[in-house]
């Protein structure tokens, strides 16, 4: 499910729309995308077609539209000349060299959620889809291929009784995620999805396949958990240790606009004294001019439901406010995991095109983060509020999206791993609806205006165009570590984009 309109599986009503994810919530027409280019001449994409056990779809192939699409909408005028889905290491092989040969971008790909628009562009898109078996390997650990959907992953891991801890939009890929960290609902207790890479396997830019771990290539191993995809080579498949998918215990509070200020207040130093096994997060939304901002808190335990409800009921009691509803119940790992599709079969909750009867389509919006190591103190939760409450005065509809942190993610020093935000009390996302030829910067505007009390850090896997000093921001101190690993393994920066790690 989409974090950023997530409800379902609280019981709140599953018409609410699934934004990025896919799944409605208002109108997704907009302008058609530019005509598809033509192949580009004098190049052998004959040769490159029958080079592969994967397809090559050039445009004009009837398949083109929905192989070039990409999660937000906002993108999809961005035509490559060609897709290439890569069914195998050979096949990732045989692209890249055909790339270098012909000296033509080349774009990897997995569930194409770049909020930057950076899975796509107007070289070569390489899509590792048809790379997505997942095997439980009877050691605590499972071997899931590079372009796995996460609905995927749940669904055949929790069948045979485990999961690995990541996100919960179920389109979204295993790799774009675990490359750029993975915050999810089990990251208190089991640590980011990158925490629990065994390995990997990896096709570099000059086409060497190579196993990644601790023990083997150890700095790429390094820069691949927290770096961000589509830096250092294209994976083909990840091994990840796992844990038992256990029933889960969830629970969930509404509140008013006139409370939110002490809701804030509260929850963030409630978190601070949490076991692992509880996680939340606070959903401000504002969906409608005239109607000011709600929020709700949602959250999942390990615990069962007596065990947690000291603390919940400290929470509620500590807000000194009556809530609109709450809710606390069980569910099944599966269930709480696979919401997000809804009344959907796991088929079903694919993008158009990828399974036969897939229907989650893409999404007008915008996104962008920010980490806070300290409570926010009263004039920081106002400057919140009052943004939101204006946004949606002015027309504009999104939510602001605050998860807590700590627990076993954070007792990983910052360093361990190229993920660097490892100190922060809470992330937050901000997100906004952005229909087409419309402005979209609030979003921006209010991580600026939180600056006085955030970090300055933003998460890689929300990654903003519009942040001028995202090496920092993404990566800290570990940046220069990370341009030193492109170095070593991509000096050519045959993977290249905007926000990319270069070689020097």
């Amino acid at each position: 499910m989409d974090r950023r309109r997530f409800i379902g599986w609280m019981g709140a009503a599953t018409a609410a729309s699934l934004a990025s994810c896919g799944g409605g919530g208002g109108s997704s027409a907009g302008p058609a995308p530019s005509p598809a280019p033509p192949p580009a001449t004098g190049l052998d994409w004959t040769g490159l077609s029958n080079g592969l056990d994967g397809k090559l779809i050039l445009p004009g192939n009837p398949l083109y539209a929905q192989a070039a699409a990409v999660a937000n909408k906002r993108y999809e005028a961005v035509q490559p000349q060609a897709v290439a889905r890569c069914a195998s290491p050979d096949d990732v092989k045989e692209v890249l060299a055909f790339v270098r040969s012909n000296q033509l971008a080349v774009t990897p790909r997995c569930g194409g959620h770049s909020f930057g628009g950076y899975s796509t562009g107007t070289g070569v898109v390489l899509d590792v889809t048809p790379m997505n078996a997942i095997q439980v390997n009877g050691n605590g650990t499972c071997t899931i291929g590079a372009g796995a959907r996460l609905a995927d992953v749940y669904d055949q891991l929790t069948a045979q009784g485990v999961s690995i801890p990541t996100g919960t939009c179920p389109t979204v890929g295993i790799s774009g995620i675990t490359m750029g960290g993975g915050i999810s609902f089990m990251d208190r207790k089991y640590g980011l999805t990158c925490d629990n890479l065994v390995s990997a396997r990896m096709v570099t830019a000059d086409g060497r396949l190579l196993d990644v771990s601790e023990t083997q290539e150890p700095d790429l191993f390094w820069a691949l958990r927290g770096g961000g995809g589509g830096n250092f080579g294209v994976v083909t498949s990840f091994t990840f240790k796992t844990h038992a998918a256990q029933d889960l215990t969830e629970f969930s509070a509404g509140y008013a606009f006139s409370d939110l200020h002490k809701v804030l207040d509260t929850w963030q130093t409630w978190q601070q004294g949490l076991p692992d096994e509880i996680w939340s997060f606070l959903v401000f939304s504002f969906y409608a001019s005239n109607q000011p901002p709600s929020a709700t808190l949602y959250g999942v335990s390990l615990l069962d439901e007596a065990a947690l409800l000291p603390y919940w009921n400290a929470f509620k009691t500590a807000t000194g406010v009556t809530p609109a509803f709450t809710s606390t119940g069980r569910k099944s790992y599966r269930d709480v995991m696979l919401a997000g599709c809804g009344s959907r079969t796991v088929s079903q909750c694919h993008m158009v095109g990828l399974t036969p009867d897939g229907n989650m389509t893409p999404y007008y919006f915008a996104s962008t983060s920010d980490y806070f190591n300290q409570p926010l103190p009263s004039q920081g939760i106002d400057t919140l509020l009052t943004s939101m409450d204006n946004a949606r005065t002015a027309g504009i509809t999104g939510q602001v999206l605050l998860d807590v942190m700590g627990g076993a993610l954070g007792r990983v020093a910052k360093d361990a791993t190229a993920f660097w935000h490892r100190d922060a009390l809470f992330s937050a996302e901000y997100y906004m609806d952005a229909p087409p030829n419309a402005p979209a910067t609030w979003h921006h505007d209010l991580r600026t205006a939180m600056k006085p009390w955030s970090s300055g850090g933003a998460y890689v896997n929300y990654i903003d165009p519009l942040i001028t000093d995202w090496q920092a921001a993404y990566y800290g101190s570990n940046y220069a570590k990370l341009v030193q690993v492109k170095a070593a393994y991509d000096p050519n920066e045959l993977f290249k984009f905007a926000q990319g790690i270069p070689s020097k």
